[in-house]
């Protein structure tokens, strides 16, 4: 017998795209689903179409509150969750027919905490094409943590199921802040959550690419919100014991979201020279080179940007 399943949606003026979203996770073949919409203070008729939604299928539930970002959004989704098993779901994304089914089956087969499907990234009308795991199995928690740092690791907050008890209140970041990556954030806290995670290579979400996003258009964030993203990361690293073990790979993460996410870049903050200047690991070859370039902010802004249009133009 199958366990019901919630699949929460955040959406932040999702007016063109929820219906399509919402239908995607009506249609799973796991029949015992419901669907918690969290608006998260929309301003462009996102809340009433969820409650248009809502009034035609009973599956579907709505929760209307001030904007407070992604991460509050999903924490209020989780909290007026019914189910024991929980999937999140982006509300500009579909959920493929059998994605609820098969991850749900994975995760009781297994009896994992935390279970991954991979995505197709959709283009436009004629590109897609599916973004594997680079590995299949089964992890422990602290190999996990490890793996959010490997820079082939494509986890989100969404395209996965999970036990619903393992999302504590202390994985979301501070209330009141709206950070950058704050999947990556939450993931990292989830890790001390959870014993198994699974990986499988089954496309389970589609993942629509939009031009506005933040990894499309190398919108910049700023180094505050950045510095308090690494503060956050080391503190929780520092208190489980496990900061040594992965301050080269924390490093790295440093340099790419510096060299990719800020523009200008002031080197004179004190914990950006750090990272400019840190001579004690030895780094993978793509992050040395982006140590290097750093220190020539401008110049290092010019080959971001033109690698961005060369992606983009070859369709990656």
């Amino acid at each position: 017998m199958s366990s019901l399943v919630s699949i929460i949606i955040p959406a932040y003026n999702a007016a063109p795209y929820l219906q399509r979203s919402v239908a995607s996770a009506l249609a799973q073949t796991h029949g015992d689903i419901e669907v918690v919409i969290v608006d998260d203070g929309s301003t462009d008729g996102t809340g009433a179409i969820a409650d248009q939604l809502a009034e035609q299928d009973e599956r579907v539930r709505v929760v209307h509150q001030e904007n407070r970002g992604l991460a509050e959004a999903r924490h209020s989704g989780v909290k007026a969750a019914r189910a024991d098993y929980i999937v999140h779901l982006d509300a500009d994304d579909e959920l493929l027919p059998d994605a609820v089914a098969f991850l749900y089956g994975k995760c009781v087969e297994h009896q994992l905490d935390l279970v991954y499907g991979s995505f197709i990234k959709v283009m436009d009308e004629k590109t897609r094409f599916e973004v594997p795991h680079p590995m299949e199995g089964v992890l422990t928690g602290d190999e996990y943590l490890h793996f959010l740092f490997d820079r082939r690791c494509m986890c989100a907050s969404w395209g996965n199921l999970c036990r619903r008890e393992v999302w504590s209140d202390d994985i979301y970041p501070p209330r009141g802040q709206v950070l950058p990556s704050e999947d990556v954030l939450m993931n990292i806290s989830l890790s001390a959550h959870v014993e198994r995670v699974g990986f499988y290579n089954k496309p389970v979400v589609k993942y629509y690419y939009v031009p506005t996003s933040l990894s499309a258009t190398n919108r910049l964030s700023s180094l505050d919100s950045w510095e308090t993203f690494f503060s956050l990361i080391e503190a929780n690293l520092q208190q489980r014991g496990k900061l040594d073990a992965l301050a080269r790979e924390v490093l790295c993460m440093k340099l790419d979201r510096l060299a990719f996410y800020v523009h200008p870049l002031d080197t004179s903050r004190p914990w950006v020279n750090e990272a400019l200047h840190d001579r004690s690991h030895q780094l993978p070859r793509r992050c040395a080179i982006l140590q290097q370039l750093l220190r020539y902010p401008r110049l290092c802004h010019w080959c971001v940007v033109n690698n961005r249009r060369l992606k983009k133009i070859l369709g990656r």
